[in-house]
């Protein structure tokens, strides 16, 4: 495939079963078999596999050699995957960053409170439960994002 597909096309074709297959293959970027992919996604059979991945490759998402074997091509974030940051296996929810950053913030003011605390510090108490309310919303929403991953850790 000669010109690229655009993103809001790309938005639009991965979805469902095909986004599962290309999620799988971005969390295991070594060259994999259509039996490989279908075994690791489980689905049903490895025709369906073909199908998914001949899909990709239309998409110009993916590239096939010529001993069957399937590898990424371009690594598109788009739809639910804008979510995410990493490579391999490693692929975690952007929010986890910002969650782990406020979280520490928190905890080093929390300590700096306790060993200074005067009961006038009130100011130092109503800046110390803004960040604990932003860390319980960052984390929230660190673990919603988690759960709408395209493929559930656990099950590959």
């Amino acid at each position: 495939m000669s010109e690229e597909v655009p993103e809001e096309e790309l938005a639009r074709a991965l979805k469902g079963k095909t986004l599962q297959v290309y999620w799988y293959m971005l969390r295991h970027p070594e060259p994999m078999t259509a039996r490989e992919i279908q075994r690791g996604t489980r689905l049903s059979s490895p025709s369906l596999s073909m199908h998914h991945l001949e899909r990709l490759r239309t998409l110009g998402l993916v590239d096939k050699d010529v001993h069957g074997q399937y590898t990424i091509r371009r690594d598109v974030r788009v739809g639910v995957l804008k979510l995410f940051v990493g490579r391999g296996r490693l692929m975690v929810p952007r929010f986890l960053f910002y969650a782990t950053f406020y979280t520490s913030i928190t905890a080093a003011l929390t300590t700096v409170i306790v060993l200074t605390w005067s009961i006038a510090d009130w100011v130092s108490a109503t800046l110390l439960l803004l960040l604990v309310s932003v860390c319980v919303v960052l984390w929230a929403e660190a673990f919603r994002v988690w759960r709408e991953q395209p493929f559930p850790e656990g099950e590959d």
